[in-house]
């Protein structure tokens, strides 16, 4: 079977389309946010499909975030066939936040911007 993805913007405009996690959850519920970021744990899923980036680490973070975000809900949805499961995304996630590697981050987030934009068909 063809693996599926949607981008960040797809989940930003579809919140009905939501599974298993609600606009309000907080970023920090969901992943392992360092210390030195701890500015980001407060916001919600929905704020963080919303993030600009930057050149520091946090930009990096935020980065990584938004498309770590449209990731977990690609996963958790039964009608998406994503190339990772749930867990494996927060577990990678929560390693390169955990590095405090702007390189790290932005090596992830490649790879899941990848996969968010393999399109597919979540109506059926």
């Amino acid at each position: 079977s063809r693996y599926e993805g949607f981008t960040p913007g797809f989940w930003k405009n579809h919140p009905r389309s939501w599974v298993g996690f609600n606009t309000t959850d907080l970023v920090g519920d969901v992943f392992d946010i360092p210390a030195g970021l701890s500015e980001l744990a407060d916001d919600t899923l929905m704020q963080a499909l919303n993030y600009g980036g930057g050149r520091d680490v946090i930009g990096a973070a935020r980065n990584l975030l938004r498309i770590a975000v449209a990731a977990i809900l690609n996963a958790a949805h039964p009608n998406v066939t994503y190339p990772m499961s749930l867990g494996d995304i927060i577990e990678d996630v929560n390693e390169a936040l955990a590095s405090m590697s702007r390189t790290a981050m932005g090596r992830l987030q490649a790879i899941l911007d990848e996969y968010n934009n393999l399109e597919g068909d979540i109506s059926r």
